[in-house]
């Protein structure tokens, strides 16, 4: 079993780089055409509620089973409904709750196992970072700006890859244009447990 803090980088994309280029070197890239600006001293792709989404096609980093971690930088314009973050079809998924609470969870066993914070934790209009985390030891852990806002304890061994045809979808549902985020993403890292061996693109992900 791997060390619950150590990780590998496998996706960073960063929106005031040029189109949606991962930076981590897997080449994650995304795709879509979702319009970016500049605002709030920095650049971030703008989400309109409807029909926006980047989409990342699976990899093998991406399709790994193993513990999990995803950071996302964002500014909530509008809740109203749930508005996803980050998905990855079949494995993860990181989403808003229309009354303002943080909800995530991992697809094992052909069903949802998740975790989420009380109501109204998320600001509308203001920059945060949401982090989940989901170790193979069974911890599931949602935090707000390095806060934690939620914990849940439930083994249930490796998390899925993500999977074929809808792979990795940032700021909407995977296979359709729905629970679409209203607002703006500035930043997407996430990282997979450590495959057995030594790896030389070592990062830790602390709880």
């Amino acid at each position: 079993m791997n060390h619950p803090g150590l990780y590998e980088l496998v996706l960073h994309h960063r929106y005031a780089d040029p189109d949606f280029q991962d930076l981590s070197g897997h080449g994650n890239h995304g795709y879509g055409t979702v319009p970016r600006v500049a605002g709030d001293g920095r650049v971030a792709a703008v989400f309109d509620g409807e029909r926006d989404r980047i989409f990342v096609p699976p990899s093998a980093t991406l399709t790994r089973r193993g513990g999990i971690r995803a950071d996302v930088v964002v500014n909530v314009d509008e809740l109203g409904h749930r508005r996803t973050l980050v998905e990855g079809y079949l494995s993860f998924a990181v989403h808003v709750e229309g009354d303002g609470a943080i909800g995530a969870g991992i697809y094992r066993h052909l069903e949802w196992y998740g975790v989420q914070s009380p109501r109204a934790v998320v600001p509308t209009g203001r920059w945060v970072t949401v982090t989940f985390l989901y170790t193979e030891d069974g911890v599931m852990t949602l935090s707000l700006d390095g806060e934690t806002v939620a914990e849940e304890y439930r083994r249930l061994g490796a998390a899925n890859g993500v999977a074929w045809p809808f792979g990795l979808s940032i700021g909407a549902w995977p296979d359709a244009d729905q629970r679409v985020l209203k607002g703006r993403l500035a930043e997407v890292k996430l990282w997979r447990s450590l495959p057995p061996g030594p790896s030389l693109d070592l990062d830790r992900a602390d709880t």
